[in-house]
């Protein structure tokens, strides 16, 4: 009778499992510091984005270092299963995650994250143009899970979710240490089930909402002023300060980038050109960003020519994308409308038009999200159901005059405040002053 296998201690096949990724974020961490996430303009043209992680020596051990680590992590391991007071606590589960934890953690940058194959599963950075859901986007950037916007004519609006919410518990569990990544796998959901969400308003009020998951067919472009300009008067129309409906002027809000945000654009611009406007109001207030390749033909349509963006690397090599002739609105002025809800794309995308002489850029500074990131399948933890992925910052974005847009976002042009209380008494006093400029006032 053959004799059982010696197994390997909890050390060792930890360390199988992580030292690649050890390997990976020991570079990231020289090159990135402090940023942060809504969502991403993922450089889905890329196709090393979907190579599968190399450990570096081709054994999968880690060699020397690595064995050490087993052996510390395996000793630290057999001491708490044998003698922590709280032995229930002690799983290899528990353990693993912890570790991978304590490795991302330590970058300091929170674009860089570990997906699990539930996360996956869930459609984690699933940037098509529909899915089933509540419709609307979080963040967990101030340490709590945050409605960074409910989509417009989404089931969380018509519950009356508000940007700014504070998710404080999904189906009475408290969201305490969540990711916005675990919030959007528990909150995401069939079409026709409910969700219950205990929302922090930023009124302080506190409320419980109950939602019923819908197909949601996500549009990004609308024609209609993302908030109604006068508060109870002007419903959907563009209006001026003295409320007059203002017809020499086209708007234009984009609420992500999608898959079918290009098509939804084009379909509008030919609109446009029926009309007789000498401007444009481009709306990009709450916009979270979205995919790369859609953001650059979003820019397309208002660029003949420059340059869009710089992506520069861990190297610091940098790589332009440049604009293709042939766009519906080259000629036409522009004002974009931005404030601290505009990311990634958003700011890509205002930079773009700004720094070619485009666009006047009214409101306040955008959100400050410009990291390139890719997302690497983990292939060599032994688990034939799945390793789950590494969400890594590999490189940043820069604006066509090289500017940095991670941590500090882009500045406006005219800069312009909106309280919640100036909104109510004053109206949307952004919009009045982009129509202002677009008009020579």
């Amino acid at each position: 009778m053959n004799p059982e296998p010696i197994q390997p201690g909890f050390g060792e096949r930890l360390a199988r499992t992580a030292v690649p990724v050890f390997l990976i974020l020991a570079i990231v961490t020289l090159a990135f510091g402090l940023g942060y996430i809504v969502s991403t303009v993922v450089d889905d043209d890329n196709p090393a984005a979907a190579a599968p992680v190399d450990s570096g020596d081709g054994g999968g051990n880690g060699g020397t270092n690595g064995t050490v680590g087993a052996a510390i992590l395996d000793e630290i391991y057999d001491l708490l299963a044998q003698q922590y007071v709280d032995p229930a606590l002690i799983t290899e589960d528990n353990f693993l995650q912890s570790a991978i934890d304590g490795i991302l953690t330590s970058l300091n940058d929170p674009h860089t994250d570990y997906l699990t194959p539930e996360e996956i599963a869930a459609g984690a950075f699933d940037l098509s143009s529909s899915y089933e859901g509540i419709g609307a986007s979080v963040s967990d950037r101030t340490g709590q899970v945050t409605i960074v916007a409910p989509f417009r004519d989404s089931p969380a609006e018509a519950a009356g979710v508000q940007a700014g919410d504070i998710i404080l518990a999904v189906n009475g569990e408290s969201t305490d240490g969540w990711s916005d990544q675990q919030a959007v796998q528990v909150i995401r959901g069939p079409q026709g089930t409910d969700v219950t969400l205990t929302v922090l308003h930023p009124d302080g009020t506190t409320e419980d909402l109950t939602i019923t998951r819908g197909d949601i067919d996500i549009a990004s472009v609308f024609v209609e002023p993302l908030l109604e300009v006068i508060p109870g008067e002007s419903e959907n129309d563009l209006v001026d300060a003295d409320g007059n409906v203002v017809d020499d002027i086209f708007y234009i809000y984009i609420g992500q980038f999608h898959d079918q945000t290009p098509d939804e654009l084009r379909e509008v611009l030919e609109t446009m050109k029926e009309g007789d406007y000498k401007g444009l109001i481009l709306d990009l207030r709450l916009n979270p960003g979205g995919l790369l390749s859609t953001t650059v033909e979003v820019a397309d349509e208002f660029l003949e020519k420059g340059t869009i963006l710089i992506e520069e690397d861990r190297e610091k090599q940098q790589r332009p994308w440049v604009a293709s002739p042939g766009g519906a609105a080259t000629d036409i002025p522009i004002v974009v409308l931005q404030d601290g809800g505009s990311a990634s794309g958003a700011e890509v995308l205002a930079a773009a038009l700004r720094d070619n002489g485009r666009a006047t850029i009214v409101g306040t500074r955008s959100f400050g999200k410009g990291t390139v990131n890719q997302l690497r399948p983990l292939e060599n933890c032994g688990d034939p159901s799945g390793c789950g992925a590494l969400y890594i910052s590999v490189g940043r974005w820069l604006t066509p005059l090289g500017d940095r847009i991670e941590g500090l976002g882009v500045a406006p042009d005219v800069e312009v405040e909106m309280t919640g209380d100036d909104y109510i008494e004053n109206g949307d006093i952004q919009m009045f002053r982009a129509i202002e400029i677009l008009r020579g006032q």
